[in-house]
C-alpha cells in the first residue's frame, strides 16, 4: 500500500524518534573550554606559560571546583588546555573579556620604582615617613625615651649627640649588611614558589607547598639579622649597655621581620597591608614619646606613668620591641594565606612588567559557564 504526499506537506516524524533531543542538543554548548576560551580570551592570548593563565584563572574566580567542571582535574590542567588551543591571531573575539590596562594603583607603580613607591601610592608621604621613623627610632629612640624620662643629668647636647651616634652604630651597621641577606632569602622564596607552581597539579597543593616556603624564607632572614646583630654590637666600642641587651636584639629582629615581610608583599603586588602594619609600628612607637612630653604640662603627670613603668621594668627597647612584632605578627598571619596564592607567582615576564595581584578589583567577567 502506498501513501501519498502532497508537495506542501511534511513528512510525518517516524514512530519512537523524537526531535527534542537535537533541540537540547542545540541549546547547551558542545564545547565548554571553548566558550570559556572565547570569555577569556584576552587572557589566554597574552599568556606565555598555562601557569600565568592557571594564576589568572585563579585570581578571577576559577579554582579545581569549577575546572572540574569542564572535565579537568584542577585548574593547571584546564589552563593547559586553553594555553594549548586559544588563537593568538584572533585580536577581539565575540564574547571575550577584555584585560584592563596595566593598573596605575599601587601594585604597577611597585614594579616600576620599588616598595618605596608602592607606600607612597597606597598612603601618600605616609608610607616612607612610617618607615623612616621605624628606622629612625631603632638607631636613637632610646636615647630619646631615656632623655624625656630622666633628662640630660648634667651633659651636654654635643656630648648627648656623641652617645646616640654611638650606639647607633652597631644597629646601622647590622640593618645595612642584613640587606644582602633579605634579597636572597627573597629571591630564594620566588625561585621556590615558581618551581612549585610548575609541579602542583592543584591550587591546594600549591598553597601547602608554598606556605613553609614563606615561613623558612622569614626565620632564615631574621636568623641572618640576629647573627649580624651580635657581633656589630660586641664589636663597635660604646655600644649599648648589657643590660637591656636581649630585649635590644628582638626590637631590632622584629623591625627586620616587619621590613621584610612589608617588601615581600609590596613586590608581589599588595601594598595596602604592608602601609598599614608600618603605619601602626610607627604610631606605637610615637605615642609614648608623646605622653611623656603631654606629661610635663601642669596636672598631666599621669599620661607618663605607663611609660615610665614599662622602660623602668622592662627597659626602654621594650617600647620598640612590642609596637614592631605585633604589627609583624599580624602581617605574618596576613601573608602566610596571601602569599600561598597562584596569582600573586604567576608572572612570567620580565621583571618590571606589572601583573595583576590577587586581590584586583577590576571587572572579571562573569562566571564560567559550566558543562551541560
Amino acid at each position: 500500500m502506498t501513501m501519498s504526499l502532497r508537495a506542501d506537506s511534511a513528512p510525518a516524524p517516524t514512530a519512537g524518534i523524537s526531535e527534542a533531543p537535537a533541540a537540547a542538543a542545540g541549546d547547551a554548548p558542545a564545547d565548554p573550554v571553548k566558550a570559556l576560551i572565547r570569555q577569556h580570551h584576552a587572557l589566554c592570548a597574552g599568556a606565555i606559560d598555562s601557569l600565568e593563565i592557571a594564576a589568572g584563572l585563579e585570581a578571577r574566580g576559577i579554582s579545581d571546583r569549577v575546572a572540574a567542571e569542564f572535565r579537568h582535574r584542577d585548574v593547571f590542567s584546564l589552563a593547559e588546555e586553553l594555553h594549548a588551543r586559544v588563537d593568538r591571531d584572533e585580536t577581539t573575539v565575540a564574547g571575550a573579556v577584555p584585560m584592563p590596562a596595566a593598573p596605575q594603583a599601587p601594585d604597577a607603580r611597585a614594579h616600576r620604582h620599588g616598595p618605596c613607591a608602592v607606600l607612597t601610592g597606597a598612603w601618600g608621604a605616609t608610607g616612607p615617613a612610617a618607615w623612616l621613623w621605624l628606622t629612625g627610632y631603632a638607631l636613637v629612640g632610646d636615647q630619646i625615651l631615656a632623655v624625656l624620662l630622666h633628662g640630660r643629668r648634667g651633659r651636654s647636647v654635643h656630648a648627648l649627640a656623641s652617645l646616640a651616634l654611638s650606639t647607633a652604630a652597631p644597629t646601622a651597621l647590622a640593618l645595612a649588611c642584613a640587606v644582602a641577606p633579605a634579597a636572597w632569602c627573597a629571591h630564594w622564596f620566588a625561585a621556590r614558589a615558581r618551581e612549585a607552581l610548575a609541579d602542583s597539579r592543584g591550587l591546594g597543593e600549591f598553597a601547602a607547598r608554598v606556605r613553609p616556603v614563606l615561613l623558612t624564607a622569614v626565620a632564615l632572614f631574621l636568623g641572618a639579622l640576629s647573627a649580624l646583630l651580635w657581633p656589630a654590637r660586641t664589636a663597635l666600642p660604646a655600644a649599648a649597655p648589657p643590660g637591656g641587651s636581649a630585649l635590644a636584639y628582638a626590637a631590632v629582629a622584629a623591625l627586620g621581620g616587619l621590613l621584610f615581610l612589608s617588601r615581600q608583599l609590596a613586590a608581589h603586588g599588595l601594598p595596602g597591608p604592608a602601609a598599614r602594619a608600618g603605619l601602626a609600628a610607627a604610631l606605637a612607637e610615637a605615642l609614648p614619646l608623646l605622653a611623656l612630653l603631654a606629661a610635663r604640662l601642669p596636672g598631666c603627670e599621669p599620661l607618663g606613668w605607663p611609660v615610665r613603668w614599662a622602660a623602668e621594668a622592662y627597659g626602654p627597647a621594650a617600647i620598640p620591641l612590642v609596637a614592631c612584632a605585633l604589627p609583624a605578627l599580624a602581617l605574618l598571619a596576613h601573608a602566610v594565606p596571601a602569599l600561598s596564592r597562584a596569582c600573586v607567582h604567576g608572572h612570567a615576564g620580565p621583571p618590571h612588567t606589572p601583573h595583576h595581584p590577587c586581590d584586583a578589583t577590576d571587572d572579571l567577567g562573569t562566571s564560567p559557564l559550566p558543562t551541560a
